[in-house]
């Protein structure tokens, strides 16, 4: 998919806050695989903030390390380590669940890195009920979803919508 249904279903921001641009070749590099086109597109044209004010994305080289893309990686994959009845592997295992945001109540989001980066699909961790939930969506069709209320997985809150802001983007951070 691409961001194009995104775009329609969510304005994003006149001025980005901490987008990302690349290079990517550095962070591809040291995950060992490409990431999906539909997320590259996301952080240069959002950036950095809160989807449904309460869910963020990770944007790589982000001032904040716990939404800075490499830093989050190995911080959640520490979370997850000691459970042993996991039904899925965390990066850096081959076809592991690579992750990319949280929600404020501690859920966390997650590619299924299986197939090409544009196939892989998005997972949602619940905090609450400790369970894996796949959805058969890209990254941005899954931010779509959740705007135009298509879309809510199990464990996200029934009243999301009406969002007064379905995208607010990070303050500045002072130097």
């Amino acid at each position: 998919m691409t961001i194009e249904a995104l775009l329609k279903a969510v304005p994003p921001p006149a001025i980005p806050s901490e987008a990302f641009v690349g290079p990517w070749e550095p962070i591809e590099a040291e995950l060992g695989t490409r990431l999906p086109q539909d997320y590259k597109d996301f952080v240069r044209v959002y950036g950095s903030g809160y989807f449904m004010e309460f869910l963020g994305i990770n944007v790589p080289r982000n001032q904040n390390t716990y939404t800075r893309f490499e830093a989050d990686i190995h911080r959640v994959r520490g979370i997850f380590l000691e459970d042993e009845e996991l039904p899925y592997t965390l990066w850096p295992e081959p076809g592991g669940l690579i992750t990319f945001g949280g929600t404020d109540e501690g859920d966390h989001l997650f590619w299924l890195p299986r197939g090409a980066p544009e196939d892989w699909r998005v997972v949602v961790w619940s905090r609450g009920s400790s369970t894996f939930e796949v959805l058969d969506c890209d990254l941005t069709s899954f931010l779509a979803g959740l705007a135009t209320g298509d879309l809510l997985p199990d464990a996200f809150p029934e009243d999301m919508l009406p969002c007064d802001h379905p995208f607010q983007p990070s303050p500045p951070r002072n130097a």
